[in-house]
């Protein structure tokens, strides 16, 4: 496949490009600081922003998907907002119906399934933040493309899970307990796999750790 991806310099991005290369696909980092992308074999950059839409709709010109892992400040509530319409807008342009948002476990109703303490977290020290994810996801859900929704849980730089991460559909989930918290390099496998499976259109996935999750009853 070839993926453009938004975000290719940050913590998932940035393990994504490395992933999706070593196995064998071509990504294109659409980045702002392109010689903040490593250069690897497969890898195309492209400076631009993601709010340009001509530019990124040029550079997404033959991909097979879109990635977006971009997230704004955390006091910016309305980012993601104004910044998806105009991507979603270069998708249509480009003729990409491939696109896989990674939003964050907290955000919309898939947070329903997570421990009385972090919902009461998301909602309170982290309400401005994970309502701005959740406006943004509906906008995803309304653009007309094959869209997947990725929510991951809490994410951290260490070493990537032998295991693996799980990836699992919210009505596979009962509860999400505690604050599970899953190295960037698992979920940017889990993110791979779902981009790469059609199965996944048009759907909402969360990406745990591999006990992070208790199955629906």
């Amino acid at each position: 496949m070839k993926i453009v991806v938004l975000g290719a310099t940050g913590n998932v991005g940035s393990r994504f490009t490395e992933q999706a290369v070593k196995a064998g696909h071509q990504v294109v980092a659409f980045a702002r600081t392109p010689e903040s992308v490593a250069a690897l074999p497969g890898v195309t950059t492209v400076q631009g922003a993601a709010e340009d839409t001509a530019a990124l709709a040029a550079a997404a010109h033959g991909a097979d998907a879109i990635l977006v892992s971009i997230t704004g400040p955390m006091k910016d509530s309305s980012f993601m907002q104004c910044t998806l319409p105009k991507i979603t807008a270069a998708a249509q342009q480009a003729g990409v119906s491939r696109i896989v948002l990674v939003s964050a476990f907290g955000a919309g109703d898939p947070a329903e399934k997570a421990s009385g303490f972090a919902r009461l977290l998301y909602r309170t020290v982290l309400g401005k933040f994970f309502r701005e994810k959740a406006a943004s996801d509906r906008l995803m859900q309304s653009s007309g493309l094959d869209w997947t929704i990725m929510y991951p849980v809490n994410l951290k730089d260490a070493d990537a899970l032998p295991e693996g991460a799980a990836v699992k559909a919210p009505n596979q989930v009962r509860k999400v307990p505690g604050l599970p918290t899953l190295p960037f390099e698992s979920a940017a496998a889990g993110i791979l796999r779902v981009i790469t499976d059609p199965g996944t259109i048009g759907q909402r996935i969360l990406i745990t750790t591999p006990n992070g999750w208790k199955p629906a009853q």
